[in-house]
């Protein structure tokens, strides 16, 4: 895996405001998860949601083919795994700035902070682009790695000059995430 080399993690914090991942109030708000089915193991503290599954939290908005949610023995969420072609998440930042992933697979593991995307994974912030095999962002840390498991796998960032962020978008490009 290749990680993002203090330059340019410097250049990217100071033209993507990392520091800003979601809204504060996000994780006050209730989780609403639809799907075709729905499977809970308690006995492995796990629900699987198959099946155009829609998951809704404040302003976040998770959409997959399959959502496995994993549990602890308190009933505190632990880890989330989605997959799709692409699974997709849509999220707002404090000052209203839309964060937007996708991945053929997503992982969000709690204890660590971490959002892992996988194959053919995109990020994009404020205008700016990510893309790369595997990306990890941890949310706690406002770091991002990127690259893949092979030598051969490249890392694409396209940063968009301030000026133009929030108006330019290259088009086709932005895959929209329904509400």
């Amino acid at each position: 895996m290749k990680t993002v080399r203090p330059f340019a993690l410097i250049l990217l914090s100071a033209l993507v405001p990392l520091h800003c991942w979601a809204l504060e109030s996000d994780r006050n708000q209730p989780i609403e998860v639809e799907a075709d089915r729905l499977e809970i193991r308690e006995q492995d503290n796990i629900s699987v949601y198959e099946g155009n599954v829609r998951l809704v939290q404040g302003s976040m908005r998770i959409h997959s083919d399959r959502l496995v949610i994993h549990f602890d023995d308190n009933h505190d969420l632990t880890k989330l795994e989605m997959t799709g072609t692409p699974a997709r998440f849509r999220q707002l930042t404090d000052d209203q700035q839309e964060m937007l992933g996708e991945g053929d697979q997503i992982d969000y593991i709690e204890s660590q902070s971490l959002l892992v995307l996988r194959q053919n994974a995109s990020f994009r912030q404020t205008g700016d682009l990510i893309k790369s095999d595997l990306i990890r962002i941890n949310t706690f840390t406002n770091s991002i790695e990127a690259g893949g498991e092979q030598t051969q796998d490249r890392v694409k960032m396209v940063i968009k000059p301030r000026a133009d962020a929030d108006t330019a978008q290259p088009p086709g490009d932005k895959q929209a995430v329904d509400e």
